[in-house]
């Protein structure tokens, strides 16, 4: 049971009222802060009191705070917490605190509005992917998509709580953590009003438990999830237990990290912005993440390099295929870079060094970035700029345009940019688009032989068009014919890894 603020004023003022100290009109009043009781003070002098252990558990039995009794019989309005937070004298003076740097103000309003667009536009983009993803029967129907959905929705929340905490609060919750920790030895930390501190706390709950999950939990479930995929042969898409694990897990660490400071009654009455030596619950798994997370993208990179190596390594080394294999080497990496969260290893160390210095600037720039813009990258990556969701999105339309107008004839910049796409995905699985015989390419690209596999596996094709069902018997003679040609190796395997519709990153 913790008592209400008005119930410890009450205790304050009566346990002094009992007594004989302080019975003359002119000394300051028993007063309670909502942190220490002020015992009843002379004009003049400056009360010292014992740091109260409720909310300084880990102050120094040396530590003590202050509050001047003016020379009116009243208190002064701030009293002096400092050495209480740990603060040493030299520290505490007015001296130290001239050599705290501090962000400009343009800084500041620059970065709260780059903050504010950033994760609007963020949030458009991943609620568009998550229609697009779930809109599509295809898409939706692809397990690894789910776990897509669940990492965007996660983005989403997390890029809401970001625009409240700018909006709503007082100082948002990043420049909180950040500015306050310049000087907060120098001053005391913000106090909320009763009615509004357990509103906040579960603010403060909500918003540390996305952002572990955001950022370790379910990007460590996307690393994992590729790694299993890349390595096994034959590989059950179990795609529940990593959603289960990005859900529960921090949600378990989040309810024992802040029960635990509950029960050891750290900052009962603050919003749990300041630190604790508890929050290690919940963040000592995610550097342990972030470590796995870190092994499994340099796996992935060498794993590329080696498909790029065996793809080129029976051809002639011209400065243009070296190009080209360098740069899908280059933008693959990019790529997995926001998806594995690589840049919070910027992030997870101790930055209080870089308080003193101009160097603060850059790294709550990059920070603040890479956290507005990841939400936007990932979902970028995996709906509008991903070749198998373009597809799907543009064979849908066409389905679309097909039943409601018979005379319908897809435009060439249609039929061309889908047989793009179809040469990519050739292409991006090790084998050019060249590797096919050449007087069975252009048949390929016209009656979509990796359409009609897609389908044939899955089950899924609508036979009432009859031009869908031209392009199929089409295909079947085709896939008939070409099973019949003496074709090398690489052709072969270039047709299995078609019909098989694997799993592409690149």
């Amino acid at each position: 049971f913790i008592p209400s603020t008005k119930q410890m004023a009450d205790s304050c003022t009566s346990t002094y009222n009992l007594s004989s100290v302080g019975t003359n009109d002119s000394y300051c009043l028993p007063f309670f802060d909502r942190i220490a009781c002020w015992p009843p003070t002379e004009p003049g002098v400056r009360r010292y009191i014992s740091c109260p252990s409720n909310v300084f558990p880990n102050a120094s039995s040396d530590a003590y705070a202050t509050r001047l009794c003016t020379n009116e019989s009243r208190w002064e309005d701030k009293a002096q917490y400092g050495l209480c937070m740990g603060c040493s004298p030299a520290e505490f003076s007015n001296s130290s605190r001239t050599n705290a740097f501090s962000l400009p103000e343009a800084y500041i309003v620059m970065r709260r509005y780059f903050v504010v667009c950033a994760n609007g536009l963020s949030i458009v983009l991943l609620a568009c992917g998550i229609l697009i993803l779930l809109g599509n029967s295809r898409l939706r129907q692809c397990s690894r998509n789910i776990l897509h959905v669940n990492v965007f929705l996660v983005f989403l929340i997390r890029s809401a709580i970001q625009l409240i905490a700018e909006l709503r609060m007082s100082r948002g919750y990043f420049a909180h953590n950040v500015f306050d920790r310049i000087d907060a030895c120098n001053r005391t930390t913000t106090y909320f009003n009763e009615d509004q501190l357990l509103d906040c706390k579960l603010f403060t709950i909500l918003m540390n438990y996305i952002n572990s999950s955001v950022s370790h939990w379910f990007v460590f479930c996307e690393a994992f999830y590729l790694f299993r995929l890349l390595r096994a042969k034959a590989y059950k898409d179990r795609v529940r237990w990593y959603i289960l694990t990005g859900w529960l897990a921090p949600l378990i660490l989040t309810i024992l990290t802040y029960t635990t400071r509950f029960m050891k009654k750290t900052d009962l009455y603050t919003c749990w912005f300041e630190p604790s030596t508890y929050d290690w619950i919940l963040h000592g798994p995610n550097v342990i993440l972030q470590i796995f997370n870190f092994i499994i993208f340099i796996y992935i990179c060498i794993l590329l390099a080696r498909k790029l190596n065996k793809t080129y390594r029976t051809a002639a080394f011209s400065d243009q295929r070296r190009f080209a294999k360098y740069s899908r080497l280059t933008r693959s990496t990019l790529i997995l870079l926001p998806v594995f969260g690589i840049h919070y290893f910027l992030f997870m160390w101790n930055t209080k060094p870089l308080l003193i210095s101009n160097l603060i600037l850059i790294h709550l720039t990059v920070h603040t970035v890479s956290l507005s813009l990841q939400g936007l990258i990932v979902a970028l990556i995996y709906t509008l700029i991903n070749a198998e969701v373009q597809r799907e999105m543009f064979r849908s339309f066409d389905r679309c345009l097909t039943r409601n107008n018979a005379q319908w004839q897809q435009p060439n910049i249609f039929r061309n940019y889908m047989n793009k796409l179809d040469n990519d995905r050739l292409y991006s699985l090790g084998y050019p688009v060249r590797s096919t015989p050449v007087q069975y390419r252009q048949k390929l690209q016209l009656t979509g032989v990796m359409q009609y596999h897609h389908c044939a596996n899955h089950h899924r094709c609508s036979l009432s068009n009859p031009s869908r069902q031209d392009s199929i018997n089409a295909a079947t003679a085709i896939a008939q014919e070409l099973s019949l040609l003496n074709l090398t190796p690489n052709h072969r395997q270039a047709l299995v890894n078609i019909q098989n519709n694997p799993v592409y990153f690149t």
